[in-house]
């Protein structure tokens, strides 16, 4: 009869709780996003802050209007695609001007998204060149000795 008694009385505060304000639950914040700070034209063009930019240490493929071929076109779309899926992910950035501007008027500079460079990662994936003169040729036969040539490995690991 005393283990019965004692379930009652157990059974009645835990009823008696049950009834009484329960806290609200905990919301997170969600975290910061750089999508209303950079926004993406081509994998090397960017516009930060409304500032349209230019990345200094990569060549990127130009798209279908400027592209000399259909697969440098087919190339800057996967590399614009690539850098949108980065921001949109991305918690931070940053923008040093090299004080330079491109012949049309974009401002020259190094960006760097989560503390990596843009160029750096776009080079070693293979989606851009180094900058170099004459720029490297997207369109042309494959070859790692071709000046400012992307990383030739990197297209060999490609996933989606």
């Amino acid at each position: 009869m005393t283990t019965i008694r004692i379930l009652a009385a157990g059974l009645s505060a835990l009823a008696l709780a049950a009834c009484g304000k329960s806290e609200p639950p905990l919301k997170a914040a969600a975290p910061a996003s750089i999508t209303n700070h950079v926004m993406v034209l081509d994998a090397d063009v960017l516009v930060i802050d409304g500032q349209h930019v230019k990345l200094a240490n990569a060549y990127a493929p130009e798209a279908l209007l400027h592209a000399r071929c259909w697969a440098e076109s087919l190339a800057s779309d996967h590399a614009a695609e690539f850098v949108k899926d980065l921001v949109q992910r991305a918690r931070s950035y940053e923008f040093k001007p090299t004080g330079q501007n491109d012949p049309f008027g974009h401002v020259l500079g190094l960006v760097s998204i989560d503390n990596a460079d843009l160029g750096d990662i776009l080079y070693n994936a293979g989606l851009a060149s180094r900058p170099a003169d004459p720029r490297f040729d997207w369109c042309g036969p494959i070859s790692k000795k071709a000046k400012g040539a992307p990383k030739i490995s990197s297209l060999y690991n490609f996933t989606n």
